[in-house]
């Protein structure tokens, strides 16, 4: 990636391959070099040439080092990703952040290209795309990222930026970069608890939007118990989600945050005789053969559940 000893966030310079790309037109001070672009199917108008807008009006003060009229494109509530998944949260933290890597940007040549830019509401556009940037030093580095975009008013502004790694570019689809951080769920495994028996297989689906997660539970006495769950890639909120499923008529789903080597899901769900209910899930990585899962603030109609632990191993194959 870019300048591995200091490394700066693809987020400062994300928004420029998309200026690049529409062959905006850019004073030569700014020093972006020229990009070929692909050909568009039609002619900008109304809420495109307004991103568009957005864009060249970024670079201009990215190139300037201009942190406040940087900062005038991000939503109050906005997030930034990392390439390791650490998440920055809020205006205020994200300009703490591009304050000491902001210099390092000003003077730099990006050329870039837009992989999709989809407006999945009148009011959100999703974009993704790859910057290549040349440092004044010569050095370049090749990024992928996405960015959602909000509308505010009559103002297009930064909702999200999630920084992606590298190798995404060969993923069959832009879900597939954003789960990639889960991957080490595929696999069979079985639980190491002698009170329960669940069995659990995890698989990608189609172009690997979505992960597929399979589980059976069987206890003394109960019929077992078949559940789905499909982890995907929310788009319009820029966040990972799941919709679960069990056999009984039982529904649900979860928003999934990243916390070191831990998931947390926020879940709730409908029973199938209509009661609700809702807890907290985590998944925590411990080596590859091995992960807890932990469910906390367990409740059932506003009744509270005990905390419960079970730790899963992969399944030793034949």
């Amino acid at each position: 990636m870019f300048l591995r000893k200091h490394r700066i966030p693809v987020v400062l310079i994300a928004l420029a391959a998309m200026l690049v790309i529409l062959m905006i037109a850019v004073p030569p001070a700014t020093n972006l070099s020229e990009a070929q672009a692909q050909p568009a199917t039609k002619s900008a108008t109304g809420d495109e040439a307004a991103i568009r807008q957005a864009n060249e009006d970024y670079v201009a003060a990215m190139i300037k080092g201009d942190l406040d009229a940087i900062m005038a494109f991000w939503a109050a509530d906005s997030d930034y990703i990392d390439e390791a998944g650490k998440m920055t949260r809020g205006k205020d933290q994200i300009a703490a952040m591009f304050k000491k890597t902001l210099p390092e940007v000003k003077g730099s040549k990006a050329t870039g290209k837009i992989h999709s830019m989809k407006f999945l509401r009148p009011e959100i556009c999703l974009e993704d795309g790859t910057l290549e940037l040349t440092a004044n030093d010569g050095t370049k580095s090749s990024s992928r990222y996405a960015v959602v975009w909000t509308k505010a008013g009559d103002k297009w502004l930064i909702s999200s930026v999630r920084d992606l790694p590298t190798e995404v570019t060969d993923l069959p689809s832009l879900a597939a970069a954003q789960l990639k951080d889960l991957e080490w769920l595929v696999g069979e495994w079985v639980d190491d608890n002698a009170k329960a028996d669940i069995a659990v297989k995890v698989h990608w689906g189609p172009n690997k939007a979505f992960l597929l997660m399979d589980y059976t539970v069987k206890q003394d006495g109960a019929e077992p118990l078949d559940v789905t769950v499909r982890i995907g890639w929310d788009g319009a909120s820029g966040r990972i989600r799941s919709w679960t499923f069990d056999a009984n008529g039982g529904f649900g789903e979860g928003l999934w945050q990243k916390n070191g080597k831990k998931w947390e899901v926020g879940t709730s769900g409908v029973l199938p005789d209509g009661g609700t209910g809702g807890a907290t899930h985590t998944y925590e990585f411990v080596d590859a053969n091995s992960f807890m899962w932990r469910g906390t603030d367990r409740e059932v109609d506003g009744q509270p559940l005990a905390d419960v632990e079970v730790k899963f191993v992969r399944k030793a194959g034949k």
